[in-house]
């Protein structure tokens, strides 16, 4: 009978799963997922998201063992462990997904394609959903995900056979896998656990309030599905379906208020996956900002500023600022999963390379190493973007945000986040925790904002200066380094022995900006500008034009852009990871 090996990566899950099911209908199956030390100890890899994915796996093996299987689990290079399972279970071949959320996982796979070639192997890879290999404009990709979307879900198998005499590594400890636990509240993983919070966002009425308290840390409107969504314990097409058909019950339908909070976690969904295809086309992002002259070394350290003292007080939650003391505390404590929402993401974000001035990647990397739902596109391009050194072609999309009362104001109105994450404050009233007077055990602020802010908007207008005003940025966008080693293997422990051998080539491909034609230009440069259906609204002419006169004000951010709800191709969304 026909064997199929079927790898799971980032795809925990037994339905609308193209490789198991394929591999199911042809004969017998050896479901496997390999430990794979590169990722399990690269710089970005937190104990928290780590036990989240052993609770998935245990899940996905739960799954299988109802459907008659069970999971194959291995530990090593896939490289070298993948081959000799062909070979000593008498497979035809392997069944997978393709994964780009990291170079890594790219050099890898190249190195697999030709591991298997050499030793005249097979293996087919999936086109993963939300995904495509061609160039094309972002318009046409939205239009991609929706079709997408609408399409079947692949059927879960009936029976998942799985020959008897192959044998399985135990799940292994934490500690087993080089890290140590810390005190993070962890949700439950899998398909069934992300199946109950999906209907809980229409159950719990959740749906009535999603889009207006989503901004608000302490009102808990977020579904918790991210984490589930980065492993792939449930498929973005099963969810948006799920949402498409719990909105359309009599009970929902006339209501507003849940059909704008359904397309909004939609939206979510579908900015998610973009991020993602960005990476596809242009990998480097994960270790570079997009722009040469943010990269170069034209400007001294890139325009960067490193404090350190500043730094360890941004991430543990001492800078004086309470709202982001509070962010800073709760993602420690939680990962972030659940509490830390996208508007005070950005603001914590937009802190430590707006006002801090310190190089993006630093936060990116602390963020990865403590989000339970942290996925790399998402985090490393939102950060960059906070940052102000991804998008310089509108100049109104400058995220400073106003730290002191205003984020207060508008996102912790009653002060319930600050007050449970920072409570030094607890006795101080909602319209002073901006700006606290002094309290016992409370530092003071590191920094004054106005003077902070002052200074990097004057920097990141002479660092945007070219990209602005170029008749061809796509020659400004930076290419892939040599040197691919992931920022921060040189603050943490890892293991990056990869990065240090010969780099052949990636699998996928990234996208060769050097070879496009004039069609191809205008195609990649849709993915990171404005889309003509914001720029040809006149009342959004006149507020970006206003934006620009007035960039020098203090201001929480973009109100106006959030009321508009933009459909814009940078995704105007500060969601920084993958919660929703």
């Amino acid at each position: 009978m026909n064997r199929t090996l079927v790898w799971f990566r980032r795809d925990l899950r037994i339905a609308d799963h193209e490789p198991l099911y394929r591999a199911a209908r042809r004969g017998l199956v050896i479901p496997v997922f390999v430990f794979d030390r590169a990722l399990l100890l690269h710089p970005e890899t937190g104990a928290g998201r780590v036990r989240f994915m052993l609770d998935c796996l245990a899940s996905l093996d739960r799954d299988l063992r109802s459907r008659g299987g069970r999971l194959i689990l291995r530990a090593g290079d896939p490289v070298k462990v993948l081959p000799q399972m062909i070979k000593e279970t008498g497979a035809d071949g392997i069944y997978s997904y393709i994964d780009f959320e990291r170079i890594y996982g790219r050099v890898r796979d190249d190195r697999l394609n030709r591991a298997l070639a050499e030793a005249n192997l097979k293996i087919r890879w999936f086109e993963p959903l939300a995904t495509t290999s061609e160039l094309i404009p972002y318009a046409d990709y939205r239009q991609l995900w929706y079709q997408q979307m609408c399409d079947p879900l692949i059927p879960t198998p009936q029976r998942i056979d799985v020959p008897p005499d192959i044998a399985s590594e135990p799940l292994p400890s934490l500690t087993a896998l080089g890290h140590t636990a810390d005190e993070k509240l962890i949700p439950k993983g899998g398909t069934t656990e992300a199946r109950q919070l999906l209907n809980a966002f229409f159950d719990r009425r959740k749906a009535e309030k999603y889009y207006w308290q989503l901004s608000y840390p302490g009102a808990n409107a977020t579904t918790g599905l991210s984490p589930h969504i980065k492993y792939g314990a449930i498929s973005i097409r099963e969810c948006v379906q799920t949402v498409w058909h719990r909105q359309s019950d009599p009970q929902w339908q006339a209501d507003k208020r849940v059909q704008r909070s359904s397309h909004q976690l939609i939206s979510r969904l579908r900015w998610g996956s973009g991020f993602t295809q960005r990476f596809r086309y242009l990998p480097q992002l994960e270790v570079r900002s997009l722009y040469t002259p943010f990269t170069d070394g034209r400007f001294e350290n890139d325009g960067w500023d490193f404090n350190a003292d500043h730094y360890e007080a941004w991430k543990n939650g001492h800078t004086g600022f309470p709202i982001v003391d509070a962010a800073a505390r709760c993602l420690q404590a939680t990962g972030g999963w659940l509490a830390l929402n996208f508007r005070v993401r950005a603001i914590y974000a937009s802190f430590l390379s707006n006002l801090i001035g310190m190089d993006w990647r630093y936060g990116a990397l602390h963020f990865m190493r403590h989000l339970i739902d942290g996925d790399c596109p998402i985090d490393h391009y939102q950060w960059a973007q906070q940052a102000g050194v991804t998008h310089c072609l509108n100049k109104a999309w400058i995220r400073i945000y106003n730290p002191c009362q205003e984020a207060i104001d508008r996102c912790d109105p009653q002060g319930h986040f600050v007050h449970r994450w920072v409570p030094e404050l607890a006795h101080i009233a909602p319209d002073q925790l901006g700006e606290p007077p002094p309290v016992k055990g409370y530092p003071s602020q590191i920094l004054n904002y106005a003077e902070a802010r002052t200074r990097r908007q004057k920097q990141i207008d002479e660092q945007r200066y070219e990209v602005i005003h170029s008749p061809n940025v796509v020659s400004l966008i930076t290419r892939l380094p040599k040197d691919v080693t992931p920022f921060g293997a040189d603050l943490v422990p890892s293991d990056v022995t990869w990065a240090q051998q010969p780099i052949e080539d990636l699998f996928p491909t990234c996208l060769d900006l050097d070879g496009l034609d004039k069609q191809q230009v205008k195609q990649i440069r849709t993915w990171f500008v404005a889309q003509g259906s914001w720029l040809s609204n006149p009342k959004r002419q006149q507020f970006a034009k206003k934006q620009n006169r007035k960039q020098r004000q203090p201001q929480i951010g973009n109100d106006q852009m959030d009321k508009d709800q933009m459909d814009i191709g940078q995704t105007d969304n500060g969601q920084l990871s993958l919660l929703m």
